[in-house]
């Protein structure tokens, strides 16, 4: 009798998991992403365009092909090899003046293939590529890069032009938490959608002369302010934190948002917490997972505290070792996506958001049955 229940109560979920990841292409309210832009003249009427050069070994680390099918419909027919393909393709390739100095990173693999790539003004370290249709050619749209390679690479705070693909990995699990965050809080907020992550295939290389591999973290094209800081503005700054608060998310003032103030991106210096005043229980995001070790107390020589945790907490830990062991041929692309499932899936089942075409259902439906 036990065993009967058990095996109607998979099959139901099964059928659940069925009818809640059936989405194809999916519709604009399985996600709480901004619609991409398209027109570049619309990112930066001023963008100035420059030929890159391919990466050799550049590998695709972990892809939301559900937010790829929904942007770019004109593939969505693709299997998900093809479409790794697809994105390599278009978006493994890095600047020339990176690849051409060996002062910020240890030297780049590169082909003899090059195309065009376009960077708007203020974007040091990140450049925006037009995504070829795989038949015929022609542009489908846009995907913003980070990490692809600045003109002027050198040895400062967001200046050596690369990404590590530990922060890579972490943006892509936070801009999925504050997807769910967002939409379960019902604010008039959307974020700039993540991609793919994409293992460049050579070693950032820090001041202190310790390395990390490097990686290109792969988002939805998106139109900063023009000129200024890329802050909201207050009062949406300060009501939206004090939202955040409530789930233990501490953005530390900085939430970077589109020129229309919809779209919310880079959440580099978001840290979870779990001392804030006004804390809800019920929606709070594990400090567990997302915090930090408290053991760790910030030196004195840190000139801005408020900060500080963003780099020693755990997904930026967790992710740089999960990077570490895939340079080492010790992790694969379903160890990345089981540490994405374990991060979400306990937010994922707190909001029940339903958001996005993750898997998660699955993903926990399998955890059941092994």
């Amino acid at each position: 009798m036990k065993s009967l229940l058990t095996l109607t109560f998979l099959v139901i979920l099964i059928s659940s998991c069925e009818q809640k990841t059936a989405r194809f292409p999916a519709s604009d309210e399985d996600f709480w992403n901004i619609t991409p832009e398209r027109d570049i003249n619309v990112v930066h009427p001023s963008t100035q365009s420059e030929e890159v050069v391919r990466l050799r070994d550049a590998k695709i680390v972990i892809v939301d092909y559900d937010l790829v099918r929904r942007d770019f419909p004109t593939i969505q027919h693709l299997p998900n090899h093809e479409i790794d393909e697809w994105l390599l393709e278009n978006l493994a390739y890095v600047s020339k003046p990176q690849a051409n100095q060996h002062r910020v990173n240890t030297p780049i693999k590169i082909t003899d293939k090059t195309r065009e790539a376009l960077r708007p003004p203020k974007y040091g370290r990140a450049l925006v590529f037009d995504m070829n249709d795989p038949v015929s050619g022609s542009s489908l749209g846009l995907m913003d890069v980070k990490g692809s390679g600045s003109l002027r690479p050198s040895q400062a705070d967001h200046g050596n032009g690369v990404a590590t693909l530990g922060e890579s990995i972490r943006e892509f699990l936070y801009e999925n938490l504050m997807r769910r965050v967002l939409k379960d809080n019902g604010q008039d907020f959307k974020t700039v959608g993540s991609y793919a992550v994409i293992d460049a295939g050579f070693e950032v290389l820090h001041a202190d002369g310790s390395t990390s591999p490097a990686g290109l973290y792969v988002r939805q094209a998106h139109v900063r302010p023009y000129s200024g800081s890329e802050w909201l503005p207050d009062p949406k700054r300060t009501q939206l934190q004090a939202k955040l608060r409530t789930y233990g998310i501490d953005p530390n003032e900085n939430i970077q948002g589109t020129l229309d103030h919809r779209g919310i991106y880079d959440f580099g210096h978001y840290v979870v917490k779990d001392d804030l005043p006004l804390i809800d229980i019920k929606k709070q995001v594990p400090f567990n997972m997302w915090g930090y070790d408290k053991n760790i107390k910030i030196p004195s020589t840190v000139y801005d505290s408020r900060w500080f945790y963003s780099k020693q907490d755990h997904p930026w830990f967790w992710s740089h070792e999960l990077a570490d062991s895939w340079r080492k041929g010790t992790a694969n692309r379903d160890d990345v996506w089981n540490h994405f499932v374990n991060m979400l899936s306990p937010v994922e089942q707190k909001l029940q958001t339903g958001i996005g075409g993750q898997g998660t259902c699955r993903q926990l439906l399998e955890k059941i049955i092994h």
